[in-house]
């Protein structure tokens, strides 16, 4: 009950800082968002700042709380952690393999929750996106939920851009399923694919000159599609009823 005060409080806050037009964070394509109802799902975005987080948490519908994976040295200072996990962040070791952390993050997913995972699994200093990795991919597989990409500008500055009111835009492309794998094992070149294409559905969301490697869709090896279905969307859902 505290913690969903706390958010709840912290969610009003920075929406009556948007309403007022001191925080000018807009979002394009909330009709792209699964229906709350159908249960988890992984949002993924690249990554240029620390304040991506919470801009994504304050234009998302408050019932689309986040979770949201976060490097392990955070959590060692004891308030902070507690703190963290009272957000329903998920520790997560950098650079290495983390069964552990996957495996909470698979739970969670299944019980419902909406995850946001950064892909390029850092912050770009320049906002050029950075080459994709796949767990991202493999977690929504695993727990049976759908991808959602988005990509954020205009947070490069943080909070002081934030305080100046620089515009910041999040925009929510069409959702999507991996088709599962038998043994839920996914080959090594069907994993380069899957990544691959997640990765241009971000890039299509960014100017050019940020898309990095995955400017040209292309070059995209061929046969990939066929591991990935389109997911209904909350407007598809109305549509149909």
């Amino acid at each position: 009950m505290f913690v969903t005060v706390v958010y709840t409080l912290l969610y009003l806050f920075t929406n009556f800082c948007r309403l007022i037009v001191w925080f000018r964070w807009q979002v394009e394509g909330l009709e792209h968002l699964p229906p709350r109802r159908a249960g988890g799902m992984v949002i993924v975005m690249n990554h240029i700042h620390w304040m991506d987080i919470p801009v994504v948490g304050t234009v998302l519908p408050l019932r689309y709380r986040l979770s949201w994976l976060a490097k392990a040295e955070l959590f060692r200072n004891p308030l902070v952690g507690w703190f963290l996990r009272l957000m329903h962040v998920i520790p997560i070791q950098r650079g290495k393999s983390d069964a552990a952390a996957l495996d909470a993050a698979a739970r969670a997913l299944r019980n419902g929750a909406v995850l946001l995972v950064f892909p390029e699994g850092h912050r770009s200093r320049t906002g050029v996106l950075q080459p994709g990795r796949g767990g991202a991919v493999r977690l929504a597989m695993q727990a049976g939920v759908p991808i959602v990409p988005c990509a954020v500008q205009g947070t490069e500055k943080g909070l002081w851009g934030a305080l100046r009111r620089k515009p910041v835009l999040v925009q929510i492309g069409e959702p999507y399923r991996v088709e599962p794998f038998p043994d839920a094992q996914i080959p090594a070149d069907q994993m380069e694919r899957l990544t691959a294409d997640m990765m241009y559905r971000i890039a299509s969301m960014l100017p050019a000159a940020w898309r990095g490697p995955y400017g040209d869709r292309n070059t995209l090896p061929s046969g990939e599609r066929s591991a990935t279905q389109p997911a209904p969307s909350a407007a598809s859902t109305r549509h149909q009823t």
